[in-house]
């Protein structure tokens, strides 16, 4: 069931799509040809019911990280960043036991973020003039250290914000590493932290739009990205695989199973509304095998 409030950011969403909504907030200038560009850092090695709840129970999974920079005009923009360079070097000690068994990563350090952005694109961190996380979890924050010192606004929910800095908390009486793991917070004082609430059209000419997919943590967000006459819907984890979509199962990792439920509708509606919508899945292997990483620009 799709409820009242859900179903007026379904609303605001399409018309977003289809590029009649007002400015919102912005981190800069509109105008300008958008390209987008994807890249993997590593994989981690899973089972399917972490990723699909309920289904097809002990079978391997091994599923691509993602994250992706969006070029407009000469201003460039990050969403997520992938996993934090000590996975390559010592998985256990930087994510613990636990959380290495159910998502066991696959990395070089070459795969970092800023290494990856400066080989492939020629850019650095500092060149980049702000980055949307979709949330706080390991595998999309885990390289937001790369941001330490520069004056690179990050931008999060507010709710998500809330929960990071709870969940730090709770680490601190429990000991317990969750998704959120401690050490990648470990500068957050050294970065220029952005809170959000709602939509945010972040050059303010609804080319790329930053929206609330909450239900895999409480303020889980997507983004928006008009590029090459397609309007692109990079779900992050409120969209794992195709079949998430396409089927209505929710994520194995979930904070409110009928709210990540309702986002998966929203993506499978707006689809079908609009045939100029891609949705891209954040971990889906087969739908990673035929997609060209930067720095090809990505592309259907």
């Amino acid at each position: 069931m799709i409820t009242r409030k859900r179903a007026w950011l379904l609303c605001s969403l399409l018309v977003v799509v289809l590029g009649t909504v007002g400015t919102l907030a912005t981190c800069g200038s509109g105008g300008g040809d958008v390209k987008l560009y994807a890249f993997k850092c590593g994989i981690l090695k899973t089972q399917t019911q972490y990723m699909l709840k309920d289904t097809r129970v002990g079978t391997p999974m091994d599923i691509p990280v993602t994250f992706f920079l969006i070029k407009h005009g000469k201003d460039w923009v990050a969403f997520d960043t992938g996993n934090n360079a000590m996975v390559a070097k010592d998985p256990v000690g930087y994510w613990s036991k636990p959380v290495v068994d159910a998502y066991t990563p696959v990395m070089k350090d070459f795969d970092e973020f800023k290494l990856q952005v400066k080989k492939d694109l020629g850019i650095e961190p500092k060149d980049i003039k702000c980055v949307v996380l979709s949330h706080g979890h390991l595998d999309h924050a885990g390289a937001i250290d790369n941001f330490a010192g520069l004056k690179v606004p990050v931008y999060m929910q507010k709710k998500e914000m809330e929960n990071v800095k709870a969940e730090l908390e709770k680490f601190k009486t429990t000991g317990k590493k969750t998704a959120y793991i401690p050490e990648d917070f470990n500068k957050m004082k050294e970065i220029e932290f952005k809170t959000v609430e709602g939509v945010f059209d972040i050059f303010g000419d609804q080319s790329v739009v930053a929206f609330p997919t909450p239900g895999h943590t409480p303020g889980h967000q997507s983004l928006m990205v008009k590029a090459g006459g397609k309007a692109f819907i990079i779900a992050a984890d409120a969209d794992y695989t195709l079949e998430n979509m396409i089927e209505a199962i929710p994520p194995g990792l979930a904070w409110d199973i009928p709210q990540s439920t309702q986002a998966l509708y929203t993506f499978k509606i707006m689809k079908w509304l609009s045939p100029s919508v891609e949705i891209v899945p954040s971990h889906d292997p087969k739908y990673w095998e035929a997609k060209g990483l930067a720095p090809k620009e990505f592309k259907i």
